[in-house]
């Protein structure tokens, strides 16, 4: 059965479309919303003939509702459009010419609402760890409470599975479909929705890390004053994320584990200083993609990062006195050229002061400092450092492309380097992971024997 055959919350009603420049057009609105977070809404925007012609349009645009009742009010932002159609030939006053939309950054709604208690809930992408327990509700909503713990910025916070169950046009039938939620408990302290979605964003860091899959926000609802805002974060596209790490699929936590570990991970992350919570942050980001990559592209992006975090990390060699002796003449030097050639001077002076700093160590030296310093277990993973070592790895990406390397050595060399940055991100948390599935060793892209052989080719691509 298509999609659009079952029942949707459904709202009509005049708007105004205003652009980047200011000006304004009326417009006619209908909405469907969807009948979970995360699907796309079907909106359909379209200009009166009657206002045309008009001048040029620019986007984005925004929007805004134009009803009688006021306790209704409908906002998007960030709306851009691919076709408007501006005038019509020969001129009519009735009808009206559709808007081609491609994106709409963000939708909400605000209506009243009474209800004693106040709420905040954050509507976020399917994890697939919970995907094997779930089970078909028989009520027209039904909840299951999957895991509840303890932040400490927003108190309480409750991961739930909630089921909606529409029904089919024309049919006595129904569908029912899942979706997930985490409700916050914020009647004690007084944040605005942007602030709330600050402070789970690390929440939803820590918790992609155990899943092996970026979890994401899809929207948030608000209940409170007397009033209930819904919220919808890129309402015309289909939003959902996919595992990335050992096959077939393990999790770094269960169902039952999750409370404990999240509980630990977030006590630990903000007892780091906030350049190290900016580490955990970045390697989080590119660890778990929102969109599917090729092995290429995800090895350079987690590569990058653990480049720059090392090399942020780690002290430079202190200048010899050779060195320190080289800086002094290399500025002795330089002097001549301070009024007769500035640019060569400042080029001199600056090598000199480099110098006198100190050198800074490469890339491999870094990397290996940081995993130490870390005290990261490494040993059984792909090496960093050598001819076919990580680091080289990442030379021939970027001097060469994806195509000059052994296709299934790359992919398990960026599987391993996923690994890396998994125990590089558990151990800046102090975090236990001796019992994590990637100790196991059991994924044949980890055993011994299958990966020397690939590190013999990975710079023979096949032909």
């Amino acid at each position: 059965m298509r999609e659009l055959d079952s029942y949707k919350e459904t709202h009509s009603f005049d708007a105004v479309l205003r652009d980047s420049t200011g000006q304004e057009l009326p417009v006619d609105c209908e909405i469907r919303l969807p009948a979970i977070w995360g699907e796309g809404a079907d909106i359909r925007l379209a200009i009166p003939h009657s206002v045309m012609p008009f001048g040029n349009f620019e986007n984005p645009c925004q929007l805004t509702s134009k009803i009688a009742d006021t306790a209704f009010r409908l906002e998007m932002n960030e709306i851009w459009y691919r076709k408007l159609i501006s005038s019509v030939h020969p001129s009519r006053h009735h009808g009206a010419a559709p808007v081609s939309l491609t994106h709409i950054a963000g939708m909400k709604i605000t209506q009243e609402f009474s209800h004693l208690d106040s709420e905040f809930i954050v509507y976020i992408s399917t994890p697939d760890l919970f995907s094997k327990s779930a089970h078909l509700g028989r009520g027209d909503r039904m909840i299951d409470d999957l895991s509840t713990f303890c932040c400490p910025k927003l108190g309480l916070i409750c991961l739930q599975r909630y089921w909606v169950r529409t029904a089919l046009e024309g049919t006595d039938g129904f569908i029912s479909k899942a979706g997930y939620l985490m409700k916050i408990s914020v009647s004690d302290i007084e944040l605005t929705p942007d602030e709330v979605l600050q402070l789970v964003s690390p929440v939803l860091k820590l918790m992609s890390l155990f899943f092996r899959q970026r979890i994401m926000v899809l929207g948030w609802e608000s209940i409170g004053a007397g009033k209930r805002e819904r919220y919808w974060q890129y309402p015309l596209e289909l939003s959902k994320t996919t595992y990335v790490s050992v096959e077939p699929k393990r999790f770094l936590v269960t169902v039952g584990t999750l409370a404990k570990k999240m509980e630990s991970a977030l006590l630990a992350y903000y007892d780091l200083i906030p350049e190290r919570r900016g580490f955990v942050d970045r390697l989080s980001n590119s660890l778990r993609p929102t969109i599917k990559m090729y092995d290429s592209e995800w090895f350079m992006a987690m590569f990058k990062d653990i480049e720059s975090i090392s090399k942020k990390c780690t002290p430079k060699q202190m200048a010899t006195e050779d060195e320190i002796g080289a800086a002094h003449e290399l500025r002795h030097f330089a002097e001549p050229f301070q009024e007769s050639s500035r640019s060569v001077f400042d080029c001199i002076s600056e090598f000199a002061k480099q110098l006198e700093n100190g050198r800074p160590k490469n890339t491999t030296q870094c990397i290996c400092w940081l995993l130490q310093e870390n005290d990261v277990y490494s040993s059984d993973l792909w090496a960093v450092d050598g001819n076919s070592g990580l680091v080289r790895i990442r030379n021939k990406l970027a001097h060469s492309g994806a195509h000059r390397l052994h296709h299934q050595a790359l992919a398990v060399a960026t599987f391993h380097l996923s690994l890396l940055n998994e125990r590089l991100i558990h151990c800046m948390l102090g975090l236990d992971c001796s019992d994590d599935e990637f100790h196991s060793g059991r994924d044949e892209w980890l055993q011994h024997s299958y990966v020397s052989s690939l590190k013999k080719c990975v710079f023979n691509p096949i032909s």
